[in-house]
């Protein structure tokens, strides 16, 4: 009688810690064990709000590439101001087989360039979006799986409302420390909250990223992303936006590599020991030049390889159809037979590996 109370007992307990992982150490996502090697990410879905993550999709980018993708990488949106867990898309994520990447972006409407009319970081910080928060930390806790979540993707972009220029942008004396701009400043104390929040609930199964952008506007220095930075104790990884032409005949054509390695000092600024990755990339067909995006997306992987820079341990290309009501802004690796060749060329070293490694 006392075995089998025993048994019963001790097979609860291993249940409760299946459910909730909080009750052993942090579930985190580290860089991979063997130098050299890196991660291969993907948004795979082209919904217009990104938002939606269909297993298919999955599948066929993973076809394409011909490598299995380590995360998934999809948008968390506040509509209506309310912060709603992405069930659905976690669910079709595990059984993909990857890590869910959530791009989650504190805006009630996808309008950009103006401020949003329900949600900004003051209010954030000032707790009241805390039930939803604490709410969602819940859920993520007790889903079991390993999450990477990044908030306010793109930081240092005023073409999102969460950046600088839209909570108080250079102005030092309204906010905070005064010698820190209070817009930035705002960022990084609602992304610190958050944290904080979901801590609380033990929601200990979050890799924490800040995701900032090479074409970062304004170009001043007080939007400069050191200045959004929550510090190490909050942030795993550091993520960078690399995108070269996104509309033809309408911008200049940018090569990956050199504008990577010229904001290289800004990223260093925000720290120089966290593991970095490229969170976001992507290019359009040149209408101009057939072979063009295929050498752009080899120069890019090929330079990742490289290990130039080698704090940078994982690539998360954006497999989209682009925005443009024409439809001639295709990021797709398969927009032309060179630009989905140069892509598998790529990936199939062994270097880019589909399975993360994790604390145990």
């Amino acid at each position: 009688m006392k075995l089998l109370l025993f048994s019963s007992l001790l097979l609860f307990a291993l249940n409760s810690q299946a459910i909730h992982p909080h009750a052993d150490k942090p579930l985190k996502v580290l860089p991979p064990a063997q130098e050299g090697q890196l991660y291969h990410g993907a948004f795979t879905d082209n919904s217009e709000e990104e938002n939606h993550v269909v297993l298919e999709n999955i599948r066929k980018f993973e076809q394409l590439a011909t490598k299995k993708v380590a995360w998934v990488y999809f948008s968390n949106h506040w509509f209506n101001g309310r912060v709603t867990f992405p069930t659905d898309a976690i669910e079709t994520i595990k059984k993909s087989g990857a890590v869910p990447y959530i791009r989650m972006s504190p805006w009630s409407r996808q309008q950009e360039e103006v401020a949003d009319p329900l949600i900004n970081m003051q209010k954030i910080i000032d707790g009241k979006f805390d039930s939803d928060l604490k709410e969602w930390a819940r859920q993520a806790r007790d889903s079991g799986v390993a999450l990477m979540i990044e908030f306010g993707p793109e930081a240092n972009g005023s073409w999102f409302p969460w950046n600088g220029v839209w909570n108080g942008g250079s102005k030092k004396t309204d906010y905070g420390d005064p010698n820190w701009p209070d817009g930035p400043e705002r960022f990084r104390d609602a992304y610190r909250h958050v944290v904080d929040l979901f801590r609380a609930q033990g929601a200990n199964n979050i890799t924490w990223i800040l995701h900032i952008d090479t074409s970062q506007y304004p170009a001043a220095e007080w939007n400069d992303p050191k200045y959004y930075y929550p510090g190490d104790d909050y942030i795993d990884w550091i993520g960078i936006t690399v995108y070269g032409q996104q509309v033809p005949n309408d911008e200049d054509w940018e090569e990956f590599v050199p504008k990577l390695t010229r904001y290289m000092p800004k990223i260093d600024a925000i720290s120089k020991t966290k593991p970095l990755m490229i969170s976001e990339y992507a290019v359009i067909e040149d209408p101009n030049n057939s072979k063009r995006k295929a050498k752009w997306i080899s120069d890019a992987l090929n330079f990742v390889m490289s290990a130039k820079i080698p704090r940078i341990r994982a690539a998360t290309y954006w497999h989209a159809g682009g925005w443009l009501p024409n439809g001639k802004n295709n990021f797709k690796i398969d927009s032309s037979a060179a630009s989905l060749k140069a892509y598998q060329d790529a990936v199939s070293d062994s270097r880019w590996i589909s399975e993360v490694q994790l604390t145990q």
